[in-house]
């Protein structure tokens, strides 16, 4: 596996913790424990951000990782 294909498995499984604390903030029915897992999605939406640029990055940079 290249670095870019790695970054993006790691992003994918953000992206599903992301869900998970969504759905769990939904489903919560203790106001403090959605809050909490709000505060936690928001949180990993950042984190998501950050390697979507990395992965902007890595792909301008060396091309031969464009499209892994």
């Amino acid at each position: 596996m290249t670095v870019a294909s790695d970054v993006k498995t790691c992003t994918a499984g953000l992206k599903h913790a992301e869900a998970v604390f969504s759905k769990m903030a939904l489903l919560s029915s203790d106001p403090d424990a959605q809050q909490l897992f709000h505060e936690s999605m928001l949180t990993i939406h950042e984190v998501i951000e950050q390697m979507n640029k990395r992965i902007f990055e890595l792909e301008n940079e060396e091309p031969q990782y464009e499209g892994f």
